[in-house]
């Protein structure tokens, strides 16, 4: 099957390039584009003539490369992308002829920027498809079909239709030499169908007469004729077009009706065979090597299904000379031809070392094969050995990588949380030192105001003490009256500020912590019953006491404290108003609750010596776990925990 794959890949070399100029060799075509050439300016028409030069020199290489090398000075000279595009792709092409596959990617490098960039991309897909198909050649089949269907999404991606077609193309090629002939088939069916659309016969019939070959190898009739009648359909519209074509299209219809008779000998149609036959005799030439075998194949096989022996003999000779120079196992296929012609002819002894011949040359022919197998598996083993040591250390490389991309997300992370949790911290001491400062402003407020209103109570009491010491100590005489009332004054204002001092000094071991109590378990209700028997001896009260009779709530206090506590509570607001006290118990949260409605304490605007007070027996109720609570000009309720 390989050596079959070659001599496909030979016949397709042979064809690449299309048939514009398959009939190259016309001297005097050639003579007087070589005299135009001498007398024309360095213009476009000079670079048109060197394209039409270097396209009829297709049987001359060195001729061609010469022409080839001139059309890309030329265009450089005068800066003409189009040309250097087209000079750039016949320098593919003799490098693809050449089998030099690192000249053809120099070549391509230069050409598929530029096409880009002007967006010639018909000549840019040409010269990839020339690379892509340069593979076949050195059996990169797997390489082969991977750029072929990068080279499809490319063009469809461009929306180039003729991009499309080449990939078809090539993919085709890929799936042919791979024995995948049906979806090779399918392709070049794409491939022929979108071709219809350039109006382009050249491109069209190289397409058609892949897309034929392909039909007769997987013996698919039905398509095989399709192709063929579709084929002289386009050749007769070409024709039509341009009678004077004809005989440059002289090949054409060699390869159509070669096709026709290769097709009725298939089907054992033996008179439209040789109709075909005689068809392909009138346009026959034997100018060109691979027209020669396929018009010895097609006579050799008709020569045989109709027994004319000695005509075969004479085909089936110039096919082994045809395939000694070409593929040694055609021509070893050609040797065994003969010998069954022979042995159809009864001539044994001629047959006999034909077949031993035959048979010697088939063995050393599959040993080599074989040998070339063991070879490429070889290799194919190598390289994908190396692929996978590749890979392997891709894959710690990469696993290092996310190793270490997860730790750093971890550090990450944690550094996240940490910087999160710090300024969760950071917020919520600012918050309590805004709240301490306002609590500072507050406070320092509370002491300007304090000191302002000390200063106030302290200044006038003191003021009228001095006054009235003043005056007893001067030597103005005073009635007993007056001495007397002088003397009260002096006393109660004395007492009044030592009373205030004291509770001062108060105030301040509470603030500091530092007041000592007589703490016991006493009865509430005791110190409740003093509390409001004395305050009832000076004032009005009403009293709403829910404590059950008989029982005895025992609370842990200072004694002294609690009944001055309730003392200074339990004195109303103005002489001749009623206090009223409600004493009540919450089970619940075992406390006693004392609220007081019309107590002194409520008086607005107070002064210094009530202020005080409420503050003390704030600090206290507070001190011995109660709650202290002041409504303005409503009540005072205070709470005192019961022993559990």
């Amino acid at each position: 099957m390989r050596m079959k794959n070659k001599l496909i890949v030979l016949w397709c070399w042979l064809f690449l390039g299309g048939l514009t100029y398959v009939y190259a060799g016309d001297s005097d075509v050639k003579n007087a584009l070589v005299q135009r050439l001498e007398t024309q300016e360095h213009d476009t028409l000079r670079l048109q003539t060197l394209c039409e030069l270097i396209d009829i020199c297709k049987p001359e290489p060195l001729l061609r490369k010469q022409y080839t090398d001139e059309l890309l000075k030329e265009a450089e000279l005068q800066n003409d992308n189009l040309y250097k595009c087209r000079a750039y792709l016949y320098q593919i092409y003799m490098c693809y002829n050449a089998n030099d596959r690192d000249s053809l990617q120099k070549w391509l490098d230069l050409l598929v920027p530029l096409a880009q960039k002007e967006k010639y991309y018909d000549l840019m897909f040409l010269g990839k498809q020339c690379a892509i198909d340069l593979l076949v050649l050195n059996e990169a089949f797997e390489e082969l079909g991977n750029k072929a269907e990068d080279m499809l999404r490319e063009a469809q991606a461009l929306k180039n239709k003729k991009g499309v077609v080449l990939a078809y193309q090539s993919i085709a090629r890929a799936y042919r030499v791979t024995d995948r002939l049906e979806q090779a088939a399918d392709m070049l069916e794409k491939a022929c169908a979108t071709s219809l659309e350039f109006n382009d016969y050249v491109f069209f019939a190289d397409i058609n007469n892949s897309l034929t070959a392909t039909y007769k190898e997987l013996k698919n009739y039905p398509g095989f004729l399709k192709a063929i009648q579709l084929r002289e359909e386009m050749l007769l519209k070409e024709v039509s077009k341009r009678p004077e074509q004809k005989l440059k299209l002289k090949i054409d219809f060699f390869y159509l009706y070669i096709s026709y008779a290769e097709y009725y000998l298939a089907i054992k149609d033996l008179q439209n065979a040789k109709k075909y036959i005689r068809l392909t005799d009138e346009y026959y030439s034997g100018e060109y090597f691979i027209n020669k075998l396929r018009y010895y194949e097609v006579n050799k096989s008709y020569f045989v299904a109709t027994n004319q022996w000695d005509k075969a003999l004479v085909s089936v000779d110039s096919l082994i000379a045809g395939y000694l120079k070409v593929e040694y196992s055609y021509y070893n296929n050609a040797l065994l031809n003969k010998a069954d012609i022979f042995l159809n002819m009864d001539e044994y002894e001629q047959a006999i070392p034909l077949y031993e011949k035959a048979l010697e040359a088939n063995d050393s022919i599959l040993v080599s094969i074989y040998n070339k197998q063991v070879d490429f598996i070889k290799n194919a083993h190598a390289t994908e050995k190396m692929q996978l040591q590749t890979l392997s250390f891709r894959y710690y490389i990469n696993l290092s990588v996310l190793v270490l991309i997860a730790v750093i997300i971890v550090v990450l992370l944690i550094f996240s949380i940490f910087k999160y949790r710090i300024n969760r911290e950071l917020r919520r001491s600012e918050k309590k030192m805004r709240l301490i400062t306002q609590e500072v402003v507050k406070i320092n407020k509370v002491k300007e105001s304090f000191i302002s209103n000390m200063n106030n109570a302290i200044r006038e009491p003191l003021t009228e003490v001095v006054n009235c010491s003043l005056a007893l100590a001067s030597d103005k005489e005073f009635t007993k009256e007056e001495k007397d009332e002088a003397s009260g004054v002096i006393s109660k204002t004395a007492t009044e500020l030592s009373q205030l001092i004291n509770d001062i000094l108060d105030l301040s071991r509470l603030e500091a912590g530092m007041m000592k109590f007589q703490v016991a378990d006493i009865f509430f209700h005791t110190y409740l019953e003093e509390a409001l028997a004395a305050a009832s001896t000076n004032h009005t009260l009403q009293v709403n006491n829910q404590l059950e009779q008989g029982v005895n709530y025992q609370v842990r206090y200072d004694g002294n404290w609690l009944f001055r506590l309730m003392r200074s509570v339990f004195v109303p607001m103005e002489r001749g108003n009623a206090l009223t006290v409600s004493i009540e118990v919450d089970k619940e949260q075992g406390k006693i609750v004392v609220t007081t409605y019309h107590s002194i304490l409520l008086t607005p605007n107070p002064n210094q010596s009530l202020v005080i007070q409420s503050e003390m027996n704030r600090m206290l109720v507070e001190y011995f776990g109660g709650s202290w609570e002041v409504v303005d000009q409503e009540y005072v309720k205070f709470t005192i925990p019961l022993i559990p």
